[in-house]
């Protein structure tokens, strides 16, 4: 059959022609878009396809959950890298930034279906893994796990290969997006707590589908303990009367509610608290370094009658000798691995329960402020956590061993409403300011990063220092 060249056009246009035909009008002509379009349809039909010659390198990242994750959640990420083309693919090298609000779960690295160490997914965040040479039709295959972490953004995974003799294919970046309105695992509870007694099909959603970190698990346990329904008496279905029955004895009362909190106390003095003003107001800058000094001289140890809670003042003396190592290594010029700076876990957290509240035993000495802690019992299991994984204990869990026990009031004689509202707001800046560098230490494993500044955090600090000074002159 002979090829009607008008077929090649759409049936409106070859409506259009025959109506025109009709009328005795002159055909139109073609534009010289159309006549390249026919020209290029027919050229491009004849040219026969080449197969690939080369190597060609094909990326392709996913991650499970990819959407809708809240802080506390666990998100697996897998990459792919397969040799699609005939040829071997050599000096091949992928890299995945680890994304600012995300932090990397040690011991979950696994290549091609073998666990690696944690240096291996070190070297595949900073500069890239060389994977040297992948075979046609052969695969590698990289999976992770990373914990979200507080901010707003999305986490953002990007990608990217190279390859000396390979064409790289699918190298997009992935974003994780977050669930709005729900800033942990522990408010989505507190929400859906709101609406229970109120109206049950209203809820909002329970715990996630996905995992949660350890800390946000045992903050999610606690939470479901305590927002468990309590038994609710039903009426009767039936209008007969109750039958009377003997008046019951009398309950005896009940024990004293033990909270689920656990009271710590400590103490500052004059002399530590002048020391301090004289590095934050000094010519040089304050660091970090000197942050976590601060941090631990604020930290509380002891109960109300002053005893040692399994040897937490003890480790904090310890851990404060380690920092001061660390200023005197720098000025030596010596540089070590922050991983030698993290001392040991050498406590007994057992001890550590709750009890009811009581005051502190006043102290007989007029040149110190008595300092109160309050944990949780979501943080106080986290903290018996840390103890139970001694083996995972490093120098970022230091910090933030001593950032719990941050003292949060002044109390007794020392009272006072600047001073509380100081060391209160010194406490949330911390808890906020320094997740960022501990998921920094995830990365840097140097101690160049305790010598970084933070203006946010130098300013609550001055604040707190010179309230805590004033409190002895008044």
């Amino acid at each position: 059959m002979k090829h009607n060249p008008e077929f090649d056009e759409s049936a409106d246009m070859r409506l259009v022609e025959l109506q025109r035909a009709a009328l005795g009008v002159e055909a139109r002509p073609r534009t010289t878009w159309e006549s390249g379009l026919h020209g290029a349809a027919e050229s491009l039909a004849t040219v026969p396809e080449t197969p690939a010659a080369s190597a060609v390198i094909v990326v392709e990242l996913t991650a499970s959950p990819a959407a809708g994750v809240i802080p506390g959640a666990v998100v697996t990420v897998s990459l792919s890298l397969a040799n699609d083309g005939v040829q071997e693919a050599h000096d091949v090298r992928i890299g995945v930034p680890l994304p600012g609000a995300a932090t990397y779960r040690n011991g979950s690295f696994v290549r091609d279906g073998r666990p690696q160490l944690d240096d291996a997914a070190d070297e595949l965040f900073e500069g890239g893994t060389l994977v040297a040479s992948i075979a046609p039709k052969s695969r590698v295959t990289f999976l992770w796990k990373i914990s979200v972490r507080l901010g707003n953004n999305d986490l953002l995974l990007a990608p990217a290969a190279s390859a000396r003799d390979a064409a790289i294919l699918g190298a997009q970046s992935l974003a994780v997006s977050r669930k709005s309105g729900a800033a942990t695992s522990f408010a989505g509870e507190v929400a859906r707590s709101a609406v229970l007694t109120e109206e049950p099909s209203a809820s909002a959603d329970a715990k996630p589908f996905y995992e949660l970190d350890d800390e946000e698990q045992l903050v999610h346990e606690a939470a479901d303990a305590a927002l468990a329904p309590v038994g609710v008496t039903t009426a009767r279905s039936d209008s007969q009367p109750e039958p009377k029955s003997e008046p019951e004895p009398e309950p005896a009362p009940a024990a004293p509610r033990v909270p689920d909190t656990v009271m710590l106390f400590g103490q500052i003095d004059r002399l530590s608290l002048s020391y301090f003003e004289r590095i934050f107001n000094g010519t040089k800058p304050p660091t970090l370094l000197n942050h976590f000094m601060l941090g631990g001289a604020l930290s509380c140890s002891r109960t109300a009658s002053g005893a040692d809670i399994g040897g937490i003042k003890a480790h904090l003396d310890a851990q404060g000798q380690l920092l001061q190592r660390i200023v005197l290594h720098e000025k030596l010029g010596k540089k070590e691995p922050i991983a030698e700076y993290a001392g040991k876990l050498d406590v007994r957290l057992d001890e550590l329960r709750p009890a009811p509240a009581q005051a502190p035993v006043p102290a007989d000495d007029p040149r110190v402020v008595a300092l109160e802690c309050e944990i949780s019992g979501p943080a106080c299991a986290v903290l018996r956590k840390m103890h139970e994984e001694r083996a995972r204990w490093d120098f970022t869990k230091a910090r933030q061993f001593a950032l719990a026990l941050q003292a949060q009031r002044v109390v007794l004689q020392w009272q006072h409403t600047a001073a509380d509202d100081a060391l209160r707001n010194y406490s949330q800046v911390s808890a906020t300011q320094l997740q960022r560098f501990f998921v920094r230490m995830r990365i840097d494993r140097t101690t160049g990063l305790l010598f970084s500044n933070d203006d946010t955090l130098d300013t609550a600090a001055r604040r707190l220092i010179s309230t805590l000074l004033a409190l002895f002159a008044s």
